[in-house]
């Protein structure tokens, strides 16, 4: 079992160059740095594993709302024999998925490196500042808000955990979330998505049950109008968007109904919560992994 933080962020916010000393600005990392970084080290584990007489028999990778092109990648990898671990992939679970254009629309990189070098300067410091002031009360609204169908469902250690992790290696972690909202995981995911078609890997989904959309949008970039008649606002962000949470929306391909007809089976469960469901409900999450582990 496997449980990493991703580069940049909380335990692995502290990057050293070759010759051991510290990376002072974290260049912008992307969806295939990050797989490279999870996929080294199911292969790692998988040689420590073999050591201690006991193999990998095969791998499922899960990942929440706007990670999922990472778990996508990995997988897609695994399908072109170009990933370094050796045992089979056979399951992608994403639980909070957003809406199907996040994964099937890209956006420029070259305006994501500009909102990227904007937010590691000046502005990206202050909004750090007033982010962390006052014990978190930002972090607290914002995901009251934002993460959870009932604020109560946070609990105590939400917030200091979060303080916690963004003041590691004085505050590196910063540069992951920059990244975040500098829209590098809105890489789209077509090209993985092409690769697991027909591949006999399944990809499901959980879902919360609280419906209501994530209404944060990104200072940096904005997606595309579809038309005037879609509905919903065409600034989208990268947390797990739901796709049926108003009469427009419900009528709108989703994700699981694009992977089902991938042949990726593309089961959804519901469990109580919105977003942060493996917080909200940390029990119907671990039933849903396993009843769609064992199917």
């Amino acid at each position: 079992f496997l449980s990493p933080d991703l580069l940049g962020s909380a335990t692995a916010s502290g990057p050293m160059d070759e010759r051991g000393d510290p990376i002072l600005t974290v260049p912008l990392l992307n969806i295939t740095d990050w797989t490279d970084q999870v996929t080294r080290l199911m292969a790692e584990c998988e040689i420590e594993s073999e050591g201690a007489g006991h193999g990998v028999g095969s791998w499922t990778v899960i990942a929440n709302g706007g990670c999922s092109p990472i778990a996508l990648k990995v997988a897609s990898n695994s399908v072109r024999k170009v990933a370094p671990f050796k045992a089979a992939l056979t399951n992608v679970i994403v639980s909070s998925p957003p809406r199907l254009p996040f994964f099937l629309e890209g956006t420029d990189p070259a305006r994501v490196q500009k909102s990227y070098r904007t937010l590691s300067g000046v502005t990206g410091r202050l909004f750090w500042w007033y982010a962390l002031r006052r014990g978190g009360r930002f972090v607290q609204k914002f995901s009251e808000r934002n993460l959870v169908g009932d604020a109560s469902n946070l609990g105590e250690e939400w917030t200091p955990n979060c303080l916690e992790a963004a003041g590691l290696f004085g505050g590196m972690s910063r540069y992951s979330t920059f990244a975040f909202l500098a829209g590098a995981l809105q890489d789209g995911c077509v090209e993985s998505l092409n690769a697991l078609k027909g591949s006999g890997i399944t990809i499901d989904f959980i879902r919360g049950t609280d419906k209501r959309r994530n209404r944060a949008k990104s200072w940096f970039w904005t997606r595309k109008k579809r038309n005037s008649n879609a509905g919903g606002d065409s600034s989208r962000g990268s947390e797990g968007i739901d796709d049926a949470n108003n009469d427009e929306a419900s009528t709108e391909e989703t994700i699981s109904q694009y992977v089902g007809k991938n042949g990726n089976r593309g089961k959804e469960l519901l469990i109580g919560g919105r977003i942060s469901l493996a917080w909200e409900d940390s029990g119907g999450y671990a039933k849903s992994v396993l009843e769609l582990l064992c199917e």
